[in-house]
């Protein structure tokens, strides 16, 4: 039987750590002589306009423009289909202050309609603001964001709830040498749930909580096109609710993978392998002694692949302990992979096709109302086919049906959904200029 122990929030004093190197004498000149600062000069130099100093993407986005055969997927009694829209404005600007130091706002106001189902038409916003800091051999990242969205809960919960995080984060990169390099990042986050009306969950209960994490990372780039690194990960979860602090937990992971460098122009990817390989081990600890930690594999990684001129094949696998929204249950452990098949009909125009799958798990010892662990898994299967055109430069227009089949459990009735729309990107999406590299913020 495990002791009692308590969770400590991570020491404020890794800011001050930070800012001491940040202070620390540096000679530079241009955008440093880190690869972060050298990805930062190419993600701000992609910025589409400038108005003066300030360099800035945005578009005018409609997504999921459609019918949903049933917008609760089963967490109701009989189907519920209704025609949605999501209307949004995301935008990224880039505001020099000096050589070396630049201001990176973005966000996304988004309007999401039902046509039918009033009560779930919402304004979501996620926005978020960092400053960069490129100085020789040391680059600095320091910012926060604010999340207020309204989107499907979880796979225990298909609902929409809204979620609130705030969080700061803080990132310092020291380049050794041409091709090593060593980070340190902090990030604190609050998480603010709403209950939904009428349904009998106390999310907000169950679910808010404090998140802190810190990470070491060192990384490896001896060959161009590829970036090897090793992270050790510390988190402390609290609950802030007494009745949920059985759930407060600490978490200790180890993560290696490499980073494949994109070799794509615009949105095409031209050759080679682009993505992301992170696998790992995980300790999640929860400070309960009556409770069951996890330890085993997590990961996320996403590789796509040109296996020819015109088609490219993708895969994905992630890993990972998500907490219960139920209030008797702990934690549960989720696994998805799937892949997919990209393929240019013109240089215009381009077909894809997704086939993913989910699976979670309840640790063993723990039950809800007298419910055994084996009827409490959690499975999904997807199908996903997307017809992408570019009409001009800035206007891209895309045809979609999805079909989402879960199994049922005790919970859960067994219930597939579909879905048939269409989306409009008008201007230049951030998701269409390159990020930083390695964006491991959570």
């Amino acid at each position: 039987m495990k002791s009692k122990r308590v969770v400590y929030p991570a020491c404020p004093v890794v800011l001050f750590l930070l800012c001491f190197f940040l202070l620390a004498p540096q000679c530079a000149r241009g955008w440093g002589n880190t690869w972060m600062g050298a990805s930062l000069e190419r993600t701000v130099n992609s910025a589409r306009w400038k108005a003066g100093l300030l360099k800035y993407s945005a578009a005018l986005s409609l997504n999921n423009a459609g019918y949903d055969s049933d917008i609760y997927f089963g967490n109701t009694a009989t189907r519920i289909p209704d025609y949605t829209v999501n209307a949004g404005i995301p935008f990224r600007l880039f505001l020099p202050i000096k050589k070396k130091i630049i201001l990176d706002v973005s966000g996304n106001p988004q309007y999401v309609f039902y046509f039918k189902t009033k009560n779930e038409r919402t304004l979501n916003n996620d926005f978020r603001g960092n400053v960069h800091f490129a100085l020789g051999r040391v680059y600095f990242q320091a910012g926060g964001g604010l999340a207020n969205v309204r989107e499907r809960m979880s796979p225990e919960l298909t609902l929409n709830i809204r979620k609130k995080k705030n969080d700061l984060n803080a990132l310092v990169l020291w380049q050794i040498s041409q091709g090593e390099s060593l980070a340190l990042q902090y990030q604190t986050s609050m998480y603010t749930y709403d209950n939904p009306v009428d349904s009998g969950y106390n999310i907000s209960e169950n679910l808010n909580r404090r998140e802190d994490f810190l990470n070491f990372t060192a990384y490896l780039q001896q060959i161009s096109k590829r970036r090897f690194f090793l992270d050790v990960e510390y988190g402390a979860y609290v609950f802030k609710e007494a009745i949920s602090s059985f759930k407060d937990s600490r978490s200790y992971g180890l993560y290696g993978g490499v980073e494949f460098l994109s070799t794509s122009e615009g949105r095409r990817q031209t050759r080679g392998v682009q993505g992301e390989i992170k696998l790992g081990y995980r300790y999640f600890d929860i400070l309960d002694p009556q409770r069951r930690d996890y330890s085993g594999l997590v990961g996320n990684t996403s590789v796509s692949i040109v296996l020819m001129k015109l088609t490219s094949v993708q895969g994905f696998f992630a890993r990972d302990v998500r907490f219960s929204v139920f209030r008797s249950l702990t934690y549960y452990l989720i696994t998805s992979y799937g892949g997919g098949l990209s393929r240019s009909l013109t240089r215009k125009s381009r077909l894809e096709y997704g086939l993913s799958f989910s699976r979670g798990v309840y640790p063993s010892d723990e039950t809800i109302d007298g419910i055994l662990p084996q009827d409490r898994l959690i499975r999904y299967t997807g199908h996903s086919l997307r017809a992408i055109f570019q009409l001009r430069r800035d206007l891209e227009f895309g045809l979609m049906a999805g079909l989402e089949d879960r199994k049922g459990n005790a919970i859960l009735p067994g219930r597939n959904r579909y879905f048939v729309g269409l989306g409009l990107t008008y201007g230049v999406s951030p998701s269409g200029v390159p990020m930083l590299a390695n964006p491991f913020f959570r």
